[in-house]
């Protein structure tokens, strides 16, 4: 089952800075695709990030440890309906 967490890209960005760079972490926020929602007159530019719920769980688990800023995004995505 696949889950898509969005997240801005100044989160994204301090919360792979604090990651090892050989970690399953930052291979899965390396992976994401930025890309743009309307926001009022403009658009909003945002990474997405497509992973698997056990993927999403240790991300939130390092998030808890890491980047606790990062927590919200992950926890609305696990929390989103999905398709089996």
């Amino acid at each position: 089952m696949r889950v898509y967490i969005e997240m801005s890209l100044a989160h994204h960005d301090r919360f792979i800075f604090w990651c090892d760079p050989g970690s399953r972490e930052y291979s899965v926020l390396k992976n994401g695709v930025i890309v743009r929602r309307p926001q009022g007159d403009h658009f909003d530019r945002v990474i997405k990030i497509a992973c698997t719920v056990d993927d999403a769980l240790f991300l939130l688990d390092r998030a808890k440890q890491l980047y606790s800023d990062a927590i919200p995004d992950i926890e609305t995505a696990l929390a989103a309906p999905r398709d089996l």
